[in-house]
């Protein structure tokens, strides 16, 4: 089968922009760059805080950003039960054959040369996850030292996916500390690294079925695929998502973090005059190649 990359070519030397079609289809069911709260009660009022220790919320700053002025920021803590925040949302809807579920949001790592601490955001079906797929998380968690599986990357939870501690199926360094819901790493690809330097870092998975029977995920870091897990679960447990929990709300080693642009995205799978176009495509390509 042609890649899609090479039908998106085919497409655009058509005069045809499937890429953007697709993506015009999308329904957006959050978008939040933290830019529009006027103050702390304002973004609480959005993202009611669920922390269970003051201070129990993150906290709405200026001191970093990628869209200006605000972030979210999650204070650097030895407690356990503080900052943390919850927003909810209609349902994003389960996904079909072909249909995406795409998820994303800006990290800024605070100390990228430190050991990793728990500093991530976790995408939800209800407000109390505890099945297979209910629960996907990413951003930095302490059960893997910066030098376990492969070094310094971020990183992933899928809740009910046990990560192996033996080759992984789809390429990338063995995991040397696994187990059943256990933080991974995204390095399948090589891609990922958190650098030397405190900065920004988009994170962003992709979740899909390609048979309708289980769950696939793919992880990107700064736009470059990092991490595939594949077939996760059943039919039953392909989800529907309604909420984002924000910061980990976990002792944190006094490493802070910040959030920016979360983002959550349901696109449909294309619609048969898109799907004709791809047959158009790879016609066009093989007559170029004859």
């Amino acid at each position: 089968m042609r890649s899609r990359c090479a039908v998106a070519s085919a497409l655009c030397a058509l005069g045809v922009g499937f890429a953007g079609a697709r993506t015009a289809n999308a329904a957006a069911i959050l978008s939040d760059n933290f830019d529009g709260y006027a103050d702390q009660a304002a973004f609480e009022a959005a993202w009611p805080a669920i922390g269970t220790v003051a201070p129990t919320s993150a906290e709405l700053s200026s001191a970093q950003s990628v869209s200006a002025s605000n972030s979210i920021h999650a204070p650097g803590t030895a407690t356990t039960g503080q900052s943390r925040n919850r927003r909810s949302f209609t349902e994003s809807g389960t996904i079909g054959i072909g249909d995406q579920i795409i998820w994303s949001f800006d990290f800024y790592d605070s100390a990228p040369a430190g050991a990793p601490q728990r500093n991530f955001s976790n995408l939800q079906d209800t407000t109390a996850p505890a099945g297979t797929n209910q629960l996907v998380s990413m951003g930095l968690n302490n059960n893997q030292t910066g030098a376990n599986s492969g070094g310094q990357f971020y990183m992933a939870r899928i809740l009910g996916y046990t990560v192996p501690t033996t080759a992984d199926p789809d390429g990338g360094p063995t995991e040397t500390v696994g187990g059943a819901g256990a933080y991974f790493k995204l390095n399948d690809f090589g891609v990922g690294g958190r650098g030397t330097t405190a900065g920004w870092h988009n994170l962003k998975a992709i979740l899909s079925t390609d048979d309708g029977l289980s769950t696939d995920y793919a992880f990107y870091v700064d736009g470059q695929l990092a991490e595939k897990v594949s077939d996760i679960g059943t039919a039953a447990s392909i989800r529907s998502y309604d909420n984002i929990a924000l910061g980990s709300g976990l002792s944190n080693g006094s490493t802070e973090a910040f959030f920016d642009n979360m983002s959550l995205q349901f696109v449909p799978a294309p619609e048969p005059a898109s799907l004709s176009l791809i047959g158009v495509a790879a016609i066009f390509l093989q007559r170029r190649r004859a």
